[in-house]
């Protein structure tokens, strides 16, 4: 037990500043090449963010069914964790005329997803479908927003001027890649052997563990975000989080290997993404707002799911 704690712990603390060092050394690099900081904050930021649920899948291809289980369950922890955690640490203004196009396309994502699930597995096709529907996404966001300086002002603000110099960024780089990497595969054997010793399926351990050790940037970045009262990055970086674990981290899991979808992952742990997606949508839609009690209630609907595995076996498999 003692080596699958060391192990879970020294792989997500290196996953949180592999994605961290990653991203700021991308970020230092591309501002010395002469990148916009819109172009930076909407591709290499974004990818960052979802750089450890990435990895993860890219080195679960043995155990196919911790892909889904990080990807449906980093979506579920994201809102209930990250935004709950977050709302309470500080109110957040979440402007529905601000990021209309990006909450619903992370709505659309989970439905989506759910449908897809219906298919019983999820393979290279899909996978591939996956990520070209997510550089279109790309590339409507950018054709909308260079010319919407509120918009453009939202992807600017999360890129600041790097003060290291070229050697520095670049060293940040490759530490960053090899810490993921490292990060991912120690945290997928304790998660595998933490699986075994409690008797749960991987998929349990993907939606549980895994998917908690790989959002611990998003949860970072979105607390820190509220505390500073930056709420609209907080709620942004979880809506952009969400659509790339769905279309990009799904996507590439699905090109290396078909990944399975069990009957309790259709029935019970996708409705209640959707529901949690659905919640976070409505707030936004009508109240502009994420307010302390929300943040409450969003972490005590991911502790109400959390008992419920725990009271029905049947989901766990």
């Amino acid at each position: 037990m003692f080596w699958i704690a060391v192990s879970l712990i020294a792989g997500a603390a290196m996953l949180y500043f592999g994605s961290e060092w990653l991203v700021r050394g991308a970020k230092g690099l591309a501002l010395r090449l002469g990148v916009s900081p819109f172009i930076i904050g909407l591709t290499i930021v974004a990818f960052g963010s979802s750089a450890p649920e990435c990895i993860t899948s890219i080195v679960s291809t043995s155990n196919p069914s911790l892909i889904i289980g990080n990807v449906v369950g980093s979506n579920i922890a994201n809102v209930g964790l990250a935004i709950g955690l977050a709302a309470i640490a500080g109110p957040m203004a979440a402007v529905y005329k601000d990021m209309k196009l990006e909450i619903w396309a992370m709505l659309a994502a989970c439905v989506g997803l759910c449908a897809l699930g219906l298919l019983g597995s999820i393979g290279l096709y899909i996978g591939i479908v996956l990520i070209a529907l997510l550089f279109v996404f790309l590339f409507v966001v950018f054709k909308r927003k260079k010319t919407d300086d509120s918009g453009r002002a939202a992807y600017e603000d999360d890129v600041k001027e790097e003060k290291l110099g070229t050697p520095v960024l670049a060293i940040l780089c490759v530490v960053g890649l090899v810490l993921l990497y490292f990060g991912a595969r120690f945290f997928i054997d304790g998660a595998k052997d933490l699986a075994a010793l409690l008797g749960v399926s991987d998929m349990i351990i993907g939606l549980i563990v895994v998917a908690i050790g790989t959002s611990l940037p998003e949860m970072c970045i979105s607390i820190m975000a509220s505390r500073r009262g930056e709420a609209d990055l907080a709620v942004a970086n979880i809506v952009g989080s969400n659509i790339f674990n769905i279309l990009f981290v799904l996507g590439i899991g699905a090109v290396l290997v078909d990944v399975p979808v069990s009957e309790s992952m259709l029935m019970f742990h996708m409705p209640v993404m959707l529901i949690f997606s659905l919640a976070m949508f409505l707030f936004v839609r009508f109240r502009n707002r994420i307010e302390r009690p929300t943040g409450m209630l969003f972490v005590g609907m991911y502790a109400v799911y959390i008992v419920i595995m725990g009271l029905v076996p049947s989901l766990m498999i």
